[in-house]
């Protein structure tokens, strides 16, 4: 896993080097400068126009459905300082470790609440606030915990073969799972029993992972709750490939939905727009002003970028309802 880590950190420098990334390899996309109470009136034409369209074309309620709130480790090694340092500089948290919540809250609030359109936020977090009349999350946010006793339940990592009761809702979690066919076939038993259940990380780990999800959407019945979350852009050198892929399968649009994994696109060398364009998945004109977004909202950014993705050499992205909530579960039976 170390060995897999570094290799992903030395691939995005070198990405980086030869294609340029949204801003500076590391970047601060987090400083208060970047993200001013409002930034749309700073905006260009071209920038203001394209989140335009973007909004004008979306469902009613956008709903991100994995907010991925990572908490800083200690910096046991020379790249877990690194680490650290990329994340505090993403999320603009600017204290010890231990005092993370709190800035990373408030910078992300700030951002969505600046999107002009309704937003619903999904926290995926590995703890809940335990008196929740002094939780310091907004109220409009939705938490999710991977404390078996809440109704809904992040099955991360090793807690797949957790205990506890079975919640109605499962977001399962493959990115620090190295053998994801186990989980796999868990999503697929807890689908076919009734419950929901969304995919985190499929974009974010190999083409071969990608396409078990894909294989896994496809062998459960048409009516199974099962959706596979576009969360994240991958590794900037495998990109290109898994948007290829996800954007070929027009049929599943129905069961993807949109996950910013946040606060993964505000690290840079996550993203290489660059990249993008040389696969065609991405118009050459829409560059300059998904940067200008970037600087000053990510999470924005993120959005809109996902919206104006294409099928290379057609007009075809990711549908509106992906941007919006899951259909309504249907009624028991009797």
């Amino acid at each position: 896993m170390m060995h897999a880590l570094r290799t992903s950190l030395l691939a995005a420098g070198l990405t980086c080097a030869l294609s340029g990334c949204v801003d500076a390899w590391l970047g601060h996309p987090g400083q208060p400068d970047q993200t001013p109470t409002s930034a749309s009136w700073q905006f260009s034409d071209a920038a203001r126009t394209l989140v335009d369209d973007t909004v004008a074309s979306l469902p009613p309620i956008v709903v991100d459905h994995a907010a991925y709130v990572r908490r800083p480790t200690g910096a046991s090694t020379l790249l877990d300082g690194l680490q650290q340092r990329i994340w505090a500089d993403a999320v603009n948290v600017k204290t010890e470790p231990s005092r993370w919540q709190a800035p990373y809250i408030a910078h992300l609030e700030e951002q969505v609440r600046h999107v002009p359109h309704p937003v619903q936020l999904v926290a995926l977090t590995h703890t809940l606030p335990t008196h929740p009349a002094s939780s310091p999350w907004p109220d409009a946010w939705r938490l999710v915990s991977s404390a078996a006793e809440h109704s809904d339940r992040w099955v991360h990592g090793l807690m797949l073969l957790g205990t506890g009761p079975q919640a109605d809702t499962v977001w399962l979690d493959l990115t620090a799972i190295e053998d994801h066919a186990p989980a796999l076939a868990l999503a697929d038993s807890l689908a076919r029993a009734g419950r929901t259940v969304l995919l985190v990380g499929c974009m974010r780990g190999s083409e071969d992972q990608l396409m078990a999800c894909i294989r896994t959407l496809r062998s459960a019945p048409a009516n199974a709750r099962l959706f596979l979350l576009i969360d994240g852009l991958g590794n900037p050198l495998t990109a290109p490939g898994l948007l290829n892929i996800a954007l070929q399968q027009i049929d599943l649009f129905g069961r993807m939905r949109y996950a910013s994994a946040y606060p993964y696109p505000a690290i840079n060398t996550h993203v290489s727009l660059d990249r993008l364009v040389w696969a065609d998945l991405l118009a050459a004109d829409e560059v300059a002003p998904l940067r200008e977004i970037y600087a000053h909202n990510p999470w924005l950014f993120d959005l809109v970028l996902k919206r104006r993705l294409k099928l290379p050499g057609t007009s075809l992205g990711f549908t509106a309802d992906v941007f919006g909530p899951l259909p309504a579960a249907p009624a028991p039976a009797g």
